[in-house]
């Protein structure tokens, strides 16, 4: 049985962490997953924000299982999706570990990582950049055989994985076209399944982004009186990596006591 593991890049998730991404705008939009209205709480807010002041160490960027294979398998899904390009310049380029964003220098704005995108990704750009030059991306998608169906036979429309690429639309307003690769090399008949998005078809969901985006950056506003009206924060102290560690360090000193952190 094969065991997938993958690994990214700590400076990247950190970069990530800068940046309001599609996962975090999943949280606040205001439509539900069926497209019902609903209410975005100050708590949903709240909770974005925690997953921002986090320090992350190197075990947050390890994947494993159908996460770590969806990763692993990008490259492989724009290589076959080159196969029907009619020339160098319609193909794709896989791009890994680089966040774009829409406002340089804000912290918390919009930002998207690509898949894939029309233009090579530049040696030593560093993990948080800008651009006006994309005019085309990709999205990879490569989920258990099921899900790759059900993926298959959605209308676009209704389909969740649009807000990804409505997301980098919100991004880069130069992009013109976002394809979702559904990708599962398990599938020989049914490997590769393309759903193609112009910016009209996304139109009002580029528009809501960018509306939670103004929701959010509001919040952020607002969040230094909130904290200081509800309740008494303490700022200092060790970190849980340095508690951790302080741990494990006293453990080998007395290896006869009940160990309390496994690694």
């Amino acid at each position: 049985m094969t065991k997938w593991k993958h690994k990214t890049d700590l400076g990247w998730m950190m970069a990530r962490q800068e940046c309001l991404t599609a996962t975090d705008i999943k949280d606040l939009l205001p439509v539900t997953k069926t497209g019902r209205k609903r209410t975005v709480t100050e708590d949903a807010y709240i909770g974005v924000l925690a997953h921002k002041l986090c320090v992350l160490t190197e075990d947050d960027c390890m994947s494993y299982g159908l996460a770590a294979r969806g990763h692993i398998l990008e490259p492989y899904a724009v290589d076959l999706y080159n196969t029907l390009a009619m020339g160098e310049e319609d193909k794709l380029h896989h791009w890994d570990d680089a966040t774009i964003v829409r406002t340089p220098f804000t912290k918390y704005s919009l930002g998207f990582s690509p898949d894939a995108l029309d233009i090579p990704q530049p040696p030593n750009v560093g993990y948080m950049f800008s651009t006006d030059n994309v005019r085309h991306i990709g999205e990879v998608k490569s989920y258990s055989s099921s899900k790759h169906l059900v993926c298959a036979n959605t209308p676009k429309e209704d389909l969740e994985e649009r807000w990804q690429v409505a997301t980098a639309m919100a991004v880069c307003p130069s992009i013109e076209q976002a394809d979702l690769l559904f990708y599962n090399p398990s599938m020989p008949k049914d490997m590769l399944y393309i759903v193609e998005y112009s910016r009209s078809d996304l139109a009002n969901e580029v528009d809501t982004v960018l509306e939670v985006e103004d929701n959010w950056l509001t919040f952020l506003d607002n969040y230094t009186a909130l904290t200081t009206t509800t309740s008494t924060r303490i700022i200092g102290g060790p970190l849980e990596q340095d508690i951790i560690a302080k741990i494990m360090k006293e453990e080998e000193l007395n290896p006869e006591g009940e160990r309390s952190v496994m690694t």
